[in-house]
């Protein structure tokens, strides 16, 4: 077997290539594709999980096992995911997504000046008339909001409000009204080039104009990536590039969001009622890996992330600092002085009146998570596309209430690992673990050793969905000619 070993973090590369060769000595791991001969049969790839042309291409080729589906938007875009749930819990009031998911409402956000259009033309009209009923009331009497775009991570582009002037301020001014006959010019113009996306959705990704995401076939035409079935379909143009890199956009705290260029947006519902650690806001991140057509694991060990200022409600202090956990926005030095990651397990055990707390807790994010990746299989399966050859890894955030809820966030494809303070040793043990279930999948794994056994358990299994799942069809993913 060879091994290509290229992660989103490169510091672990090295460790990924010895747990690997604990299982499977005779591997050979190289750190540049064109070092696996033609002849390979057997290619397990740990790579980055945004730039895969080749990648998928030597899975094609080779066989193997390589750490990204095709597609996973169905949970890692947060409007997708308001999707995923509305239409699992419609049929399924008593699902624990019903009562562990804030309230979302998708939005297509442009100019500041649209704002009321926008907010009627959305699916849900909950957030409108929570708008209208907020301006009769006092700023610690209203209910609020919390806008995200749709693709963008780290905490990016997050502002919260509670009245649509607040909304509108959020987001850019038109610089100009273009006249009908421009719009049409340009529409003609884009419409003679087959490359070009001009879908605003798309052209969010980060698709360049030579990526042309479409296929013909009912059913296939969401899809993000190409791909052919085995029941005699004719292959479609291929374009290039899949999971081309999201694109950058520039965000400033309390500065308008670049609105005109990303337009898909959510807006949940703020949650106030909450327990802080040290008066400061936290959520914990949970480590959850997919592996095969579907056998969902959790990481027991989890992260705590805090606040880099002590939290006040959004009537009283407007910092994002203050109400977003998020550590990227956090400057390197204050998340070392006010150890802003930590340890779950190491949680101050009277931080909650239950004893168990902890082990309730955790068992609350296992079940969510189970029911999640189930609902996002059934409901969303042309942008949750799963494949026995893939596998990914996911870290996803919950947000717990003052009685001890967990509150499902956002799921994040591709998260980056810390190597810093207790960040570090969690992500060793992560990578370990996740490499022996994976490894187990390709049945190289020696469960029955005390050391792997050991190693295996800190993977919780939730949710085992192969034999519920119809046998996929595609057998083949095109990428880059």
């Amino acid at each position: 077997m060879y091994a290509f070993v290229e992660a989103s973090s490169p510091w672990l590369d090295e460790h990924i290539e010895r747990f690997i060769r604990h299982h499977a000595p005779d591997a050979i791991c190289v750190r540049d594709l064109a070092d696996i001969p033609s002849s390979a049969e057997n290619v397990f790839q740990w790579c980055c999980g945004q730039q895969l042309n080749q990648n998928f291409a030597l899975l094609n080729k080779a066989g193997g096992l390589i750490n990204a589906y095709p597609n996973s938007d169905a949970l890692a875009r947060k409007d997708h995911l308001g999707v995923v749930v509305d239409f699992w819990t419609a049929k399924r009031p008593n699902s624990i997504l019903k009562h562990h998911v804030p309230q979302t409402v998708r939005l297509t956000l442009d100019y500041a000046e649209y704002v009321d259009e926008a907010l009627m033309a959305a699916d849900d009209l909950t957030l409108l008339y929570s708008l209208e009923e907020n301006e009769g009331l006092e700023p610690r009497d209203r209910e609020y909001w919390i806008l995200k775009p749709a693709l963008v991570d780290c905490g990016a582009g997050i502002r919260i409000f509670s009245t649509m002037e607040e909304l509108a301020s959020h987001l850019e001014l038109a610089e100009h009204e273009e006249s009908d006959e421009e719009s049409e010019e340009e529409e003609s113009e884009g419409s003679t080039e087959e490359s070009e996306v001009d879908d605003p959705i798309e052209l969010e990704k980060g698709y360049d104009n030579s990526f042309s995401p479409t296929l013909s076939q009912p059913g296939l035409d969401s899809l993000d990536v190409l791909v052919t079935t085995g029941n005699g379909v004719a292959k479609p143009k291929v374009g290039a590039g899949i999971r081309e890199k999201k694109p950058t956009y520039v965000f400033k705290e309390g500065g308008r969001i670049p609105s005109s260029e990303m337009r898909a947006f959510v807006a949940q519902k703020y949650l106030t009622s909450i327990a802080t650690i040290e008066n400061r806001k936290w959520h914990v991140r949970a480590y959850v890996l997919s592996v095969g057509r579907l056998k969902v694991h959790v990481f027991r060990d989890m992260l705590l992330l805090l606040a880099g200022e002590d939290y006040q409600g959004p009537w009283e202090n407007p910092s994002l600092k203050s109400s977003l956990t998020n550590t990227a926005l956090q400057d390197a030095d204050v998340v070392e002085a006010r150890q802003s990651m930590r340890a779950f397990w190491d949680t101050p055990e009277d931080l909650f009146p239950e004893k168990d707390w902890k082990e309730g807790l955790f068992k609350q994010i296992c079940d969510i998570l189970s029911e999640l990746f189930r609902a996002a299989a059934h409901t969303m399966a042309d942008k949750f596309t799963t494949l026995d050859r893939c596998f990914e890894l996911f870290a996803v955030d919950f947000l717990v209430d003052d009685r001890g809820s967990a509150w499902l966030l956002e799921v994040n494809e591709t998260p980056a690992f810390y190597q810093q303070g207790v960040a570090g040793p969690v992500s060793l043990r992560l990578m370990e673990s996740a490499v022996c279930v994976v490894m187990e999948h390709m049945g190289l794994a020696h469960i029955g050793e005390a050391r792997n056994a050991a190693v295996r358990r800190r993977m919780v299994d939730v949710l085992d969905e192969s034999d519920k799942l119809a046998k996929s069809n595609i057998v083949e993913i095109l990428a880059d000619r």
